[in-house]
């Protein structure tokens, strides 16, 4: 029947490669927040090497590695929101770079760190105090994200095909009780359907 027939499609549609939708929404919201607090330390030290290039001054290494650093993090995640930008070679697979980030990250946060946690004056060096020690906080939160990816994209390279078989087998299952269900409603659905159609339709015995 093509009520049935449709309904038992729409219904399988439904039921596959979820788990899969849900994985690729949060790689996306993890990069997405990975390059929001880049872009957050271009600002707050990006303010720092402006000035000093307009001054005249020569460029402090710190904070130019700092840029450096939040640079290659920006042009790293939009590369990674390319579907499939190295054909078949899926993102997680180059976890090696994510973790030589979290490397960046975490050097540069103990760079800060040691600058500025202590530091009780409101400036140092014609910059804020209390805007960097926020920055401080934010480099070990970038530091944290790349490390959460650089271990996922490991765990998905060498187990992900595990992963991904028991995934497809609990799929299966439930695609079969949601086809079930649906079967049985779209059976009543079109039997109802019948009959407001030919509503002098009576049963022969």
């Amino acid at each position: 029947m093509p009520i049935k027939s449709f309904v038992k499609r729409f219904g399988k549609g439904a039921a596959t490669k979820q788990v899969y939708i849900y994985e690729t929404w949060l790689r996306w919201i993890a990069r997405g927040l990975q390059f929001i607090f880049a872009i957050i330390v271009c600002g707050i030290y990006g303010n720092r090497v402006d000035r000093d290039r307009k001054d005249g001054n020569s460029q402090s290494v710190a904070w130019v590695y700092a840029l450096l650093v939040a640079g290659l993090t920006c042009i790293t995640c939009l590369l990674y929101s390319i579907p499939n930008p190295f054909s078949r070679m899926q993102s997680h697979r180059l976890f090696a770079w994510d973790l030589i980030l979290f490397v960046l990250w975490i050097v540069q946060f103990g760079i800060f760190a040691g600058l500025f946690l202590k530091r009780e004056e409101d400036e140092y060096e014609g910059v804020s105090v209390a805007l960097m020690k926020c920055g401080v906080w934010i480099d070990l939160v970038n530091a944290v994200f790349w490390l959460g990816t650089g271990l996922y994209g490991c765990f998905r390279t060498f187990v992900g095909r595990k992963v991904n078989d028991k995934i497809d087998q609990v799929q299966n299952k439930v695609e079969n009780q949601v086809n079930s269900k649906v079967s049985q409603f779209a059976g009543s659905a079109a039997n109802n359907f019948s009959f407001k159609m030919n509503p002098l339709k009576k049963e022969t015995v």
